[in-house]
């Protein structure tokens, strides 16, 4: 019994794995896994009126959800103004902030393979869903 259980969580698990997270270190490793890219997200999610757009023009949309489903990965780096965040997830985005975002934009967008080397960086500029989608898959 344990034996099938261990062979599903490495076989199985990695495709079960929801495509959207807060944390840098599981997104990378299932990047890896899967070979997919990384769409690292800048977001003040409870302050900044165009991410909070971002999030309901795209994040939500159902043709993003699948293409992002199917084509790669979703990582956000929240910065909240009245959120509550644990000290680690603080510290986390930090330090991507640092390494990706110097400038403190928002929203922005960086798209990474699964080794971390940028493969573009992307301002959200009011587009829909579908035409974002369409961004994305031009760079890889």
């Amino acid at each position: 019994m344990k034996y099938s259980l261990l062979i599903f969580s490495f076989l199985i698990a990695p495709f079960c794995y929801s495509q959207y997270s807060e944390n840098a270190d599981e997104v990378f490793s299932h990047a890896k896994q899967l070979n997919k890219p990384v769409l690292l997200i800048f977001s003040g999610s409870d302050w900044c009126q165009p991410c909070i757009r971002f999030e309901k023009k795209i994040l939500t949309d159902t043709a993003f959800i699948t293409f992002s489903n199917k084509s790669i990965f979703v990582l956000t780096a929240d910065f909240p103004q009245r959120k509550k965040q644990s000290s680690s997830l603080i510290g986390q985005n930090e330090q991507l902030a640092k390494l990706y975002n110097p400038h403190g934009l928002f929203p922005f967008m960086v798209l990474l393979n699964p080794e971390k080397k940028i493969i573009h960086t992307i301002t959200y500029t009011n587009e829909d869903a579908v035409s974002f989608i369409n961004l994305i898959r031009g760079y890889f």
